[in-house]
């Protein structure tokens, strides 16, 4: 919504209630239409301590009914989650209010630094009065499920990651020339390598035909005698110290180890979130457009949730940090940039997907070009064009449930916009 219809909706209600969400307890304060604000009121987070916020929200706005107040909560993490769906669960209008707005309308209202809970819950009350707030996004099953796996698929990739700076630094000591000969470690057959062979004392020792051996099952047979040789070579006049041959080898066995295990779970979890599609309406639409995986579909389903409780695509780019922002002032124009403020993990599955159908004969390959004509040969600007063009058709195709068609679809009115329920 625009500035004026949340402004509304605040100034209609019988009560705003901003809430400081934090781990062990929460914090509010009311205030009533047209009365002054209440004392901040803490509570547990605990069901007893929910049932005991409510109590004291009926009691600051005595016969309002709780449909008619509206409740915004800056939340913290996670934590305030719990208390927003017992809200919804008993007909209570939850928003959010967003922390960056917090921080800053603190510094201008109260000018001071000092952080509390009760003055938080004040500003956010005040900022709530006001309109500053965003829609709380209320999940269906479906796409709550998808959203959990999407998160648990990310912080596996955050502890991969973690794991393979970890093998390089170790590398870096023992063996280092290694990665001159497999740039890419992710790949199996350097990790096969290293898994039989973690130092160049190893690699030495073992036989000619137990190396290749290995070399050729994990590369299907693409590499062999030439590679091997390439490796006995280094290995001969490796700068890794001496001492470190024995010290690190067993740590970079166990790093393999975690990285294999991380492997194995992010599959697993990609075969769940495959699973969790078919329960998904707008799954076999998004499927039908070239070049997006069931893993892309699945980002984007669990970032965004149900499509239809969105009115626009820019509404998606805003979401993803796509939206452009300009610094200007005066006669001052500056150069327009993505805002960067959104879901990296969608705005990441709208970069994969763009470089997907940017290749030959792709999607936008068209596009892509006539961009990089345009702009001088800028190749990242026409990607970040074509990841805003193409975040808009895959939320079309959702929205509508459409198969994907070459051709642009003939307009049509759109169907009643549906709120995304607990």
């Amino acid at each position: 919504m625009i500035s004026f219809p949340r402004r509304e909706r605040a100034q209609q209600a019988a009560a705003v209630v901003g809430v400081d969400a934090g781990k062990f307890s929460h914090t509010l304060v009311i205030r009533p239409k047209g009365q002054p604000d209440s004392k901040p009121f803490s509570f547990p987070t605990t069901r007893q301590g929910f049932e005991a916020a409510v109590a004291f929200l009926r009691q600051q706005a005595p016969g309002a009914a709780l449909s008619k107040i509206l409740v915004g909560i800056e939340f913290a993490g996670n934590y305030g989650f719990t208390f927003a769906h017992f809200l919804a669960q008993l007909g209570t209008s939850v928003v959010s209010v967003l922390p960056a707005h917090t921080k800053r309308w603190k510094d201008v209202a109260h000018n001071q630094p000092l952080k509390t809970d009760a003055k938080d819950a004040g500003t956010i009350t005040d900022l709530l009065a006001q309109g500053h707030f965003v829609t709380f996004p209320f999940l269906a099953p479906a796409y709550a499920d998808l959203r959990y796996l999407v998160a648990a698929r990310e912080r596996l990739s955050l502890l991969r990651r973690g794991a393979m700076t970890q093998l390089r630094s170790l590398l870096q000591v023992v063996f280092p020339e290694f990665e001159a000969i497999f740039p890419l470690l992710t790949k199996k057959t350097p990790v096969s390598v290293l898994r039989a062979f973690p130092t160049p004392e190893d690699l030495l020792r073992a036989s000619k035909a137990k190396v290749l051996r290995v070399l050729h099952t994990a590369s299907r047979g693409h590499l062999g005698a030439e590679t091997y040789e390439q490796l006995i070579t280094v290995a001969k006049a490796t700068l890794g110290l001496p001492g470190a041959q024995g010290r690190l080898r067993q740590e970079i066995s166990l790093v393999l180890e975690r990285l294999a295990l991380f492997e194995a779970q992010i599959n697993a979890l990609e075969a769940a979130m495959v699973d969790a599609l078919l329960g998904v309406p707008e799954t076999p639409f998004l499927l039908s457009i070239p070049k997006i995986a069931p893993v892309t579909a699945a980002v984007f389903l669990g970032s965004i949730g149900d499509p239809q409780a969105y009115e626009s695509g820019q509404q998606i780019l805003r979401l993803a940090g796509l939206s452009l922002v300009e610094r200007s002032s005066g006669i001052l124009r500056g150069t327009k940039r993505i805002s960067k403020r959104g879901r990296p993990l969608l705005r990441q599955a709208a970069y994969m997907f763009a470089v997907r159908s940017i290749t030959k004969d792709g999607l936008f390959r068209a596009e892509y070009e006539a961009l990089c004509a345009r702009n001088g040969g800028q190749k990242m600007k026409a990607v970040v064009a074509v990841m805003r063009s193409g975040l808009r058709l895959v939320y079309s195709v959702a929205r509508d449930r459409r198969l994907f068609t070459a051709e642009p679809p003939v307009w049509r009115e759109r169907p009643a916009r549906r709120v995304a329920t607990a």
